[in-house]
């Protein structure tokens, strides 16, 4: 676990983004990033000083040229400070954390400074976004990327008199028609990845979120839209691979997530109420306490 703290006037260099000085802001988050083989790499994102009046806060991420709301982190309670777990954090690239701060009222209170990381790692990993929980180390085939399409819809028209055509289209797409082939790790890790498009009980949107890093030819953070994703097993080992036939598609609503770390989890790890108050300096750092997250079970 590696935590940068976005810069002030004690940091100390090499674990700091800006290595401190006079005019460092105390209003960047502290970023630390955590990673292990049951749910990879995410980040930490933790606001402990807000400005004054702050009620709530909208927490986006910059990164590969994209600004996106990270998930969790929408209309976020911050008095006292706020944290969110980003578990679609992009692998290889700078990423840049920042904070709208709103009143109760409503009002914005303006931009907290930003906060850049770099995860880095090689591995790709796809999840359920609105359950992250579900998620799995998977490998891009890589003959699965060697043909990606886009679509700019449109028309060409010829003009009474001209040798020529124009073109008059949209905005352009992202990836469209385009058939993904990932492979796991171990064969019984199909449950999981089966579970990720819900089950006889329980409904999640046919939407992935594919982490890749920038060696394989995808976006960053794809959202991938499937609706008949088909298992491939072969070979004595039982290879099991899945074919996604679909394309890109927007993310689940930012504001929707099953949280990592629940209160019965808290509860989970002190025998009394008095013994949790005493763990903690603040509601910031038990809320932040994420070794924790699914000791309840």
């Amino acid at each position: 676990m590696t935590t940068f703290n976005g810069g002030d006037a004690s940091s100390t260099p090499p674990l700091v983004l800006d290595g401190g000085n006079a005019f460092s802001s105390f209003t960047a988050p502290e970023i630390t990033v955590l990673d292990d083989d049951t749910l990879g790499p995410r980040v930490a994102v933790s606001f402990s000083t807000l400005a004054g009046g702050t009620q709530t806060i909208v927490v986006r991420r910059t990164a590969a040229g994209r600004t996106m709301p990270v998930r969790g982190g929408v209309n976020l309670f911050a008095v006292g400070g706020a944290a969110v777990l980003d578990q679609e954090v992009p692998f290889g690239v700078p990423v840049t954390y920042q904070a709208e701060q709103f009143s109760a009222d409503g009002v914005s209170l303006g931009m907290t400074d930003p906060a850049t990381v770099i995860v880095d790692t090689t591995d790709t990993w796809v999840s359920q976004p609105l359950n992250p929980s579900l998620a799995l180390q998977v490998r891009v085939r890589v003959m699965s990327t060697e043909t990606l399409a886009w679509e700019s819809p449109g028309d060409t028209v010829w003009t009474q008199g001209d040798a020529l055509g124009r073109t008059i289209n949209g905005q352009r797409s992202g990836l469209k028609g385009v058939s993904l082939l990932l492979r796991l790790l171990h064969p019984a890790d199909a449950a999981t990845f089966d579970a990720m498009f819900g089950t006889y009980d329980t409904t999640f949107p046919a939407v992935l979120c594919i982490r890749t890093p920038p060696s394989v030819p995808l976006p960053a953070v794809l959202f991938w839209g499937c609706t008949t994703p088909k298992r491939l097993t072969s070979g004595a080992n039982k290879l099991v691979q899945y074919q996604l036939d679909g394309s890109e598609v927007a993310p689940p609503a930012p504001g929707l997530v099953v949280p990592s770390l629940t209160r019965d989890d808290i509860d989970a790890a002190y025998p009394t109420r008095a013994a949790r108050a005493a763990a903690y300096t603040s509601r910031l750092a038990r809320d932040t306490d994420y070794k924790l997250a699914g000791l309840a079970g």
